[in-house]
């Protein structure tokens, strides 16, 4: 009788899978949550929906904003596969640069999510940093074990509060990564020195057109629908109005969440107050219609006051403000007003005027201008200087 076939001995010491780790998202809990337009679908406009949450998935990453100072706070989902519970009872460990580093100590039983804090807080530097992390976990492996994502590293949270008045309010992806550039290259974060080093990009203010720059930006007062001054930093060698280069400088500072109080104020002189002499000043968002306004009629002709920037003579005919001229100078311009970033931090407030210097009082201010005059229009915008009512002697006065 034929023996019967005998089964295969079972194997109760087979090893078991391997355990491994999958990270399914990562969520930034310390992100100050004001990004939007990620997708770069609305240039400088303060449009565009919110960069996406959590802002790490095996699908794609998206960048975020986070004070200098602080802790980055993260949340992680993860799920976990084979091996035995008591394979998984390492911490999670991830390392990244500039000494950023999370743990924990365990892994979160289920389906659980993860907060984690960096070790370290951030170095309090304005900068773009690629946030390139290594995961690890004791006892098993880690898929993927490297995620990235961009952070911009800001001075403080950006302020907001009056994007329904300022074009150039309003947190975009393309904003922050400009002003980011502009002011982390500065290595500095003295609120003074910052505006200082934003000013000295536009040594000259302009009052003629450009063709290098878009007609859809209105070079030079930058007075659009497409961001404001905002595109400026696009053309910064064809500058600008001095009162667009100011708006593109508190903008930058208002991105960044540079602490300190800043306001668009201009000046000017008046032929009917002081000789023209005593500087008179307003905040132009207050009262959008300041500046010098003064118009009179002398033997049947209209003259208009202006604040002159060259040097003019009485009776002589100039070709519209700052034609090219033969000679290759610019034609004296004419000016309603000086518009200046009044900014206050640390107890010292200082007047930026936009392309023409740096003061601690608005008097000295009227010196940007050669003088204030009367004139009359005359063909091709042109205009005859019919009177110099007072000279002031352009640069004086700055520090």
């Amino acid at each position: 009788m034929a023996e019967p076939a005998r089964e295969s001995p079972r194997r109760d010491d087979a090893p078991a899978e391997a355990p491994s780790v999958a990270l399914q998202s990562i969520e930034f809990r310390s992100d100050h949550g004001l990004l939007k337009d990620c997708k770069g679908e609305h240039g400088w406009r303060n449009e565009g929906s919110p960069c996406p949450q959590p802002e790490w998935t095996p699908k794609g990453a998206a960048p975020i904003s986070v004070s200098m100072g602080k802790r980055l706070v993260i949340r992680l989902k993860l799920a976990s596969r084979g091996g035995s519970p008591a394979a998984l009872t390492g911490a999670i460990r991830g390392v990244g640069p500039a000494g950023i580093t999370f743990e924990s100590r365990s892994l979160a039983r289920g389906a659980a999510p993860l907060e984690l804090s960096s070790a370290r807080p951030l170095r309090r530097r304005i900068r773009k940093l690629k946030l390139a992390v290594a995961w690890a976990v004791g006892g098993a492996r880690v898929s993927p074990a490297k995620t990235s994502n961009v952070v911009y590293v800001t001075m403080g949270q950006p302020q907001t509060d009056k994007q329904e008045v300022w074009q150039e309010d309003g947190v975009t992806l393309k904003r922050m990564d400009r002003a980011v550039a502009w002011i982390g290259a500065l290595r500095t974060l003295d609120p003074h020195a910052i505006v200082g080093a934003l000013l000295a990009r536009f040594p000259n203010y302009t009052l003629q057109p450009s063709p290098k720059v878009p007609r859809q930006f209105r070079h030079p007062t930058y007075l659009n629908d497409e961001g404001g001054a905002w595109a400026m930093s696009d053309y910064p060698e064809e500058s600008g109005e001095c009162q667009a280069i100011v708006r593109l400088i508190r903008g930058m500072l208002r991105q960044l969440g540079i602490p300190g109080r800043a306001r668009v104020i201009v000046v000017w002189g008046d032929p009917n107050v002081g000789g023209g002499r005593e500087a008179q000043s307003a905040d132009l968002e207050e009262q959008p219609w300041a500046g010098l306004d003064v118009t009179k009629v002398e033997n049947g002709r209209t003259w208009r006051a202006a604040l002159v920037d060259g040097p003019v003579e009485e009776g002589k005919t100039y070709p519209a403000s700052h034609t090219r001229l033969s000679d290759g100078t610019l034609s004296p311009g004419l000016n309603r007003y000086e518009a200046c970033l009044e900014f206050s931090h640390g107890g010292v407030t200082r007047y930026y005027a936009g392309g023409a210097g740096v003061f601690d009082d608005v008097k000295p201010i009227l010196g940007v201008f050669w003088g204030l005059i009367w004139f009359s229009a005359t063909e091709n915008e042109g205009y005859r200087v019919e009177k110099i009512v007072a000279r002031y002697g352009a640069g004086g006065g700055g520090r």
